[in-house]
């Protein structure tokens, strides 16, 4: 056993939590914003909200070129995917489509 004052400290370990990246403050709001947006793009213009999805995909591509934060525009990306795509399943199961 070593002796203590050897010993790597809390920031000298590998694998610990404290050493890790930090999260964007625009990743949730991101998130959820998209979330609403894919629903109702989903919800109301069905096949027509692909047009709404395509567009976060270039504004969020863009947010990224351009040094923006790429954990808001991931996401916004998330979101819209899950939002929409949460809907249109909901429909075809229900053989609304």
């Amino acid at each position: 056993m070593s002796h203590p004052s050897q010993r790597p400290g809390p920031s000298q370990r590998s694998g610990s939590g404290d050493g890790s990246t930090p999260i964007s403050p625009l990743l949730v709001p991101m998130l959820l914003g998209g979330i609403v947006i894919g629903f109702l793009a989903g919800y109301f213009f069905v096949w027509w909200g692909l047009i709404v999805v395509a567009a976060v995909l270039v504004a969020a591509a863009s947010m990224v070129l351009t040094g923006r934060s790429r954990d808001g525009a991931t996401g916004a990306v998330v979101g819209v995917l899950l939002g929409y795509l949460g809907v249109i399943l909901v429909a075809l199961f229900r053989g609304a489509l």
